[in-house]
């Protein structure tokens, strides 16, 4: 059983280039379900309660391309008597840096399987009572950059009228 907690965190897109495992840790919110299922899910999906509400940790493993190539795509998790939802990783590596949800664990390739131990308290800080915003860089504008060229006006006919002749 290995503990997230002690993993090697990414700190940059080098760092995640460079490793050939990727972990990535978030946690799901489950919360808008009926209250017999969510306890269904804390129960057999080892989900917990926080501030009321319920969530479940989530853990992918993939090399970086991977990861990358799948952004966008939603992951379903299906639980009992027909209930699924869904988790999306929308691909921006910089805001998962940021939130540290992405740990190297490439020392654990050819293994057939990896279980992780419930680290409830871990995960509660850092990815529900600790999570910051991300508040993406601003980008610099370029001196030299090409202006774009504006669209010209009045030189196609309006649908139904004729252009004016000179």
């Amino acid at each position: 059983m290995i503990r997230i907690s002690t993993l090697p965190l990414i700190q940059n897109t080098e760092q995640f280039n460079a490793a050939t495992l990727i972990l990535l840790v978030d946690v799901l919110f489950v919360g808008d379900t009926p209250r017999k299922m969510r306890e269904r899910i804390k129960n057999n999906h080892g989900g917990f309660i926080y501030d009321k509400k319920t969530y479940i940790p989530i853990t992918l493993t993939g090399t970086p391309e991977s990861l990358l190539a799948n952004a966008g795509t939603p992951i379903v998790f299906k639980f009992d008597q027909g209930f699924e939802n869904d988790y999306h990783f929308n691909g921006n590596l910089e805001a998962a840096i940021f939130h540290k949800k992405l740990y190297d664990i490439s020392y654990l390739i050819g293994e057939a399987s990896i279980q992780f131990v419930k680290e409830e308290e871990f995960i509660v800080e850092r990815y529900l009572s600790g999570a910051r915003e991300y508040i993406e860089p601003e980008k610099e504008v370029k001196m030299l950059a090409p202006v774009v060229k504006m669209p010209a006006i009045g030189v196609k006919a309006m649908k139904g009228l004729a252009p004016v002749k000179k």
